[in-house]
């Protein structure tokens, strides 16, 4: 689904979905981006998600992350991401304790 803020890829394979993620990923959108998740996933396969260089983001967007992970686990699914974040991203996801969900290892000087 696209919108003029953020976009949202879904493409599925046999056993498993890649989700990708970038523009504004923000509690503006957060709403609208919950709803075209919901709309186009397939808890049923294993879940990829590519968080491309977005233009920015937020808590709520991660704690979006989080309940995908949640519900992956739930499903006996594996869930892993994938990001590609500029610096001043790295910091906040790494200031807000999920890290390791995006698999983040910023350097803070």
């Amino acid at each position: 689904m696209k919108d003029d803020n953020f976009q949202v890829q879904v493409k599925a394979g046999d056993d498993s979905i890649e989700v990708i993620f970038n523009g504004q990923l923000t509690i503006n959108y957060i709403q609208k981006i919950k709803d075209s998740v919901g709309q186009q996933i397939d808890f049923s396969k294993d879940m990829v998600v590519v968080v491309d260089n977005p233009d920015n983001l937020d808590i709520t967007f991660l704690q979006l992350l989080q309940s995908l992970k949640k519900t992956a686990g739930l499903n006996k699914r594996q869930f892993s991401v994938k990001s590609k974040l500029p610096s001043e991203l790295e910091s906040l996801v790494s200031n807000s304790g999920f890290s390791d969900l995006l698999n983040s290892n910023p350097v803070n000087n």
